[in-house]
């Protein structure tokens, strides 16, 4: 079986399919919903290319190279009637990328209409292509001097501390890098696949050992406050997300649980270090004590899958990001909610808290980072764009960097502006 639905990528150039990936996510954000195998309103099944082409009860969905003449077109514009979606306007920017996308022949990403486009539902993983490098984990040695990136299955550890990048190139996952963690005290670096965590001595980048014959994909990773413990999430795909805690120095498992009813998309520890807070596909944060697992609190906080979790420094909030385009501040000790900012394109895919800040950063769909305030509703300001859509995000500890992985297999520097002042290329 091909990982991550290759076979319907219609021979496009994975480089260049920004296009085709954006349309993959208006369709996946505002159509799929109600034209999927098993809720084809119309008779309209938009979950992959054939079945788009063949149509409902109207005819295809869209002809190749001729948008005036596609349905899907006619029905999104203003004053169309019947008008897609049912309730809501996509805007001229969302309208144009959709027929952009059918006037250059409507290049098909199965993949990218999941909500789970990051974890593929292969039990058995084919070969990576060669040319599919994308960085959905980055983080920030504790020092602020390294940063590991996931591109594709391997990871690459680039030193920011001199005018020469130096670059380390760690191999050992057949899969996307899925998570990156590193130990406080700097000497250890755990990185997560499909089924497998490695974990690497930082002083040589010798393998430290490794964690085998997980359930699934490692979608997040987290030391304790102390070092002493690993964390992680993985779930076989349509199973519970499970949270296991693993001894750093043996990887003997001390401590697991099903923590959600999904996949579990980020996990984030307190400032304190004493508790854990999870989120993902059943639209729930959670909060665990580390010492016994046991639930300390649960927040019914969106109407999508939560993607991502960043607590405030002082630890009495936290923010979450989801698929329904929202940014939430929660209160820690109330659960009540303090703010809900809206505006964001698609996915709120990433967010940092930068220590020191209360101003919270957010990475979305289109590439661009947003600064958002705990207090304000509105977003206070788009940064620059990158040239792809950026999956994960870390910042230094001062607030004053930021570094966002993109689906194009690059690394963007934003400064405090907002302003990209480089990008990371690996080869």
């Amino acid at each position: 079986m091909l990982l991550f639905g290759w076979a319907n990528v219609n021979a496009i150039d994975l480089e260049g399919s920004t296009l085709a990936k954006r349309a993959m996510l208006l369709l996946r954000d505002h159509c799929v919903n109600c034209h999927n195998p098993n809720k084809s309103k119309g008779k309209l099944d938009l979950t992959e290319y054939k079945t788009a082409r063949i149509g409902g009860s109207e005819g295809p969905a869209f002809i190749d190279g001729n948008p005036d003449e596609s349905r899907l077109v006619q029905v999104i514009k203003p004053g169309s009637d019947p008008h897609m979606p049912p309730k809501k306007q996509l805007n001229d920017e969302e309208i144009n990328t959709l027929s952009q996308w059918i006037l250059a022949g409507a290049p098909w990403i199965t993949s990218e209409l999941a909500i789970e486009n990051r974890i593929a539902a292969a039990s058995e993983l084919g070969d990576l292509p060669d040319n599919y490098r994308p960085v959905f984990a980055v983080m920030l040695s504790p020092d602020d001097q390294q940063l590991a990136a996931g591109w594709g299955n391997q990871v690459i550890v680039n030193n920011l501390s001199g005018k020469t990048s130096i670059k380390t190139k760690l191999n050992g996952h057949r899969d996307v890098v899925q998570s990156i963690a590193w130990s406080p005290d700097g000497k250890l670096l755990a990185t997560g696949g499909f089924r497998k965590v490695n974990l690497w001595k930082t002083t040589d980048w010798l393998l430290a050992g490794e964690i085998d014959k997980l359930p699934g994909r490692v979608t997040a990773l987290a030391f304790s406050e102390d070092g002493r413990s690993l964390i992680s999430a993985s779930n076989a795909s349509g199973q519970k997300g499970k949270i296991s805690i693993w001894n750093s120095d043996d990887l003997d498992k001390r401590l697991e649980w099903s923590a959600h009813g999904g996949t579990i998309y980020d996990m984030t520890l307190s400032p304190d270090g004493k508790n854990l807070a999870t989120a993902g596909d059943d639209k729930l944060i959670r909060l665990w004590d580390l010492v016994d697992g046991k639930q300390l609190k649960q927040i019914e906080a969106h109407s999508a899958p939560i993607m991502s979790l960043a607590f405030k420094p002082d630890g009495t909030a936290i923010a979450s990001g989801a698929a329904d385009k929202e940014l939430k501040i929660w209160d820690i000790k109330t659960r009540e909610q303090k703010n809900l900012v809206t505006g964001h394109p698609g996915n709120v895919a990433s967010i940092v808290w930068p220590d020191n800040n209360a101003e919270i950063i957010t990475a979305s769909d289109d590439g661009a980072l947003r600064l958002c305030s705990e207090s304000s509703k509105s977003l206070v300001k788009t940064w620059a764009k990158a040239a792809d859509l950026i999956h994960s995000l870390d910042a230094t500890t001062d607030g004053k960097r930021f570094f966002g992985g993109s689906a194009n297999g690059q690394v963007y520097e934003w400064d405090r502006n907002g302003k990209i002042i480089q990008t990371l290329v690996f080869k």
